[in-house]
């Protein structure tokens, strides 16, 4: 892969065209599931900010936006099931779980989760290798959390 003086934040440094760590899967997952339901709001960008933040995985990126487009480039070049594929087989199972909880986050950044929304996760869950009871408790500690009232 050729370097270019453009500096995103991804593990390469540049554009690429495949996932290439574990830190590079979970993004890809939870670009999905932003736009999973049709719609990018400003609170799931703000949310892509948090996780980079707090996540220890992300240490390296010093863009979060920037990041999140050139795995965006990579999903639309590749397709969303084989990018689902190559995520899943990137993520040791402690880290499927925590990619799981991150794209359920990016789901309900809006506190409620429509049809494609929840579509989208159930589509991930067993690429991941989740069993639909940790999906069922991950997602209820996800709204516990963005609870507003």
């Amino acid at each position: 892969m050729k370097k270019t003086s453009k500096t995103c934040g991804c593990a390469c440094g540049c554009s690429q065209s495949s996932l290439t760590s574990p830190a590079d899967a979970i993004m890809a997952l939870c670009v999905m599931a932003m736009a999973s339901d049709g719609k990018l709001e400003k609170h799931e960008l703000s949310r892509i900010d948090q996780m980079i933040a707090m996540s220890p995985l992300f240490d390296g990126v010093m863009n979060a936006r920037d990041y999140a487009a050139c795995i965006s480039e990579t999903i639309a070049e590749k397709g969303r099931a084989a990018v689902i594929e190559e995520a899943a087989e990137l993520l040791p199972a402690r880290l499927a779980e925590t990619a799981y909880a991150w794209a359920a986050s990016m789901v309900m950044a809006d506190g409620k989760v429509v049809s494609p929304e929840h579509k989208f996760l159930s589509s991930i869950r067993k690429p991941l290798g989740l069993h639909g009871v940790l999906a069922g408790k991950i997602n209820a500690v996800v709204a516990i959390l963005n609870r507003a009232k």
